[in-house]
């Protein structure tokens, strides 16, 4: 049996083509996101620590574009967490701290460590307000109403259907949720 040159033209391989996308309208459609507004996860320990305002930044490896002003806290069941979005903190739109940079005062658990650069993370995020949302986004909902599917890990935009139910236009936010600080 002859071998047969390798080229473009008759190239083996073992994967599978390339599935066509589908153009239908989906929950993660980028027209049916809030692009000011991100889920995060969080553990219920460093939750704490932001709602009694000993810690005043939240941390992480990435940087959020320029643009979102909201985190919405999604305590995770490690220490036991809600296992639901529980919060929303205002943060600055444009503010996005690398080590070296956050102000030293007023104390915040994890600033000295992160501006000495001995977290993993890289950028810090100021936490400007927080709010307590009155009914929390428990994760069966999340799955069941809002097409989650599993309990979030990383980040991503929150859904434009979420975010009028749990956040919505100033009018009607009272009802929606309490400012914490």
């Amino acid at each position: 049996m002859a071998s047969r040159p390798l080229n473009d033209k008759h190239r083996i391989t073992k994967r599978a083509p390339a599935k066509a996308k589908s153009h239908s309208k989906t929950k993660a459609e980028p027209d049916d996101r809030v692009l000011t507004d991100v889920l995060l996860s969080i553990k219920a320990v460093h939750l704490a620590n932001i709602v009694s305002r000993q810690k005043n930044h939240e941390y992480r490896k990435y940087r959020l574009r320029d643009g979102v002003e909201r985190l919405w806290l999604y305590e995770t069941a490690e220490g036991g967490g809600k296992t639901s979005i529980t919060h929303i903190a205002v943060i600055p739109d444009s503010v996005r701290h690398v080590p070296g940079s956050v102000p030293t005062e007023p104390f915040g658990i994890g600033n000295e460590d992160f501006n000495a650069g001995l977290k993993q993370s890289k950028y810090g995020y100021p936490i400007l307000e927080l709010y307590e949302l009155v009914k929390p986004v428990t994760l069966a909902e999340m799955k069941s109403k809002w097409a989650m599917g599993t309990a979030p890990m990383g980040w991503r935009y929150v859904g434009s259907e979420l975010w009028k139910d749990r956040w919505g236009e100033s009018s009607d936010r009272e009802d929606k949720v309490k400012k914490v600080f």
